[in-house]
């Protein structure tokens, strides 16, 4: 369980990344060996706070690479070890070669991978000129790409509440989470209620797909601040896998205002969820 703290603890960086999280706490001290799980997420958590507290970025969006607009992402896996592929619907589906599993994003949601092709295209898209959008943008291609295998996000302006941007972020790695009963993810939860004293654990509970799979699920929510001033409540939704190549969590952050539009999108596209060989 202990090899899972580096991994959920980049999960909750992306989460409140851009927002303050209300009457922050002291910054932590250093962990030791029998409390790593929640003194790394605490740390992490301080080093997002820090991030909240930076410039907005210019409104003129500047990729480390060149864009190019593109119709559709290659039908093939390229370095990231992961495929795109756009659907007659619009949909996207993910497969990912090296967590062997794949799952389909609705066409609601705009699916980037970190400095691949699609997201050079998204600094080409109207959303782009919004500067919470462009944070966004300048956020994720700082993140590892073998940690975070996907993001997906809801760039309609209508839903951007107090330039919280809706996402979804996909965080893969090694390390080792069981499901066979609900230990391990009411674990993890108490370990974020600790390093975010105002949030709320709302839900912690293992489901069964249609197609058989198990996953676990935790809901909470925090009381934030964005960089625009205003006062949300962030809901967050997060569903575990355990692959065969080690632990995915899938992750839905959105406020209140938007998660009874959004949160039905999220858990039918965790329906096609599936492993591949």
């Amino acid at each position: 369980m202990k090899q899972l703290t580096r991994f959920f603890s980049a999960l909750i960086f992306l989460t409140v990344a851009c927002v303050i999280p209300a009457q922050q706490t002291a910054s932590p001290s250093a962990p030791t060996a029998d409390t790593r799980l929640e003194s790394m997420v605490a740390l992490t958590v301080s080093a997002a706070l820090e991030m909240t507290q930076q410039a907005r970025p210019s409104l003129t969006p500047v990729p480390t690479q060149t864009a190019e607009p593109t119709p559709t992402s290659t039908p093939e896996a390229d370095s990231s070890g992961s495929t795109l592929i756009k659907n007659d619907d619009n949909s996207v589906t993910f497969i990912d070669e090296s967590g062997k599993y794949q799952i389909t994003v609705p066409q609601e949601l705009i699916a980037l991978r970190i400095n691949q092709q699609e997201f050079l295209d998204a600094w080409l898209l109207p959303a782009a000129s919004n500067p919470a959008v462009q944070s966004q943008l300048n956020l994720i291609q700082k993140q590892d790409p073998n940690l975070f295998r996907l993001f997906a996000f809801d760039f309609n302006e209508e839903h951007i509440d107090g330039g919280f941007i809706t996402n979804v972020n996909f965080l893969w790695d090694g390390a080792e989470l069981s499901l066979e009963d609900e230990a391990g993810i009411v674990e993890i939860a108490e370990s974020y209620t600790e390093s975010l004293p105002n949030s709320e654990v709302l839900t912690t509970e293992l489901i069964t797909l249609e197609n058989g799979i198990r996953a676990g699920i935790i809901t909470s929510n925090m009381p934030a601040v964005t960089l625009d001033g205003a006062n949300i409540i962030v809901y967050q939704k997060q569903s575990f896998f355990d692959l065969s190549t080690g632990t995915l969590i899938i992750t839905l952050s959105t406020t209140e205002t938007w998660q009874e539009t959004i949160e039905p999108l999220f858990d039918s596209m965790l329906q096609t969820f599936n492993f591949i060989e």
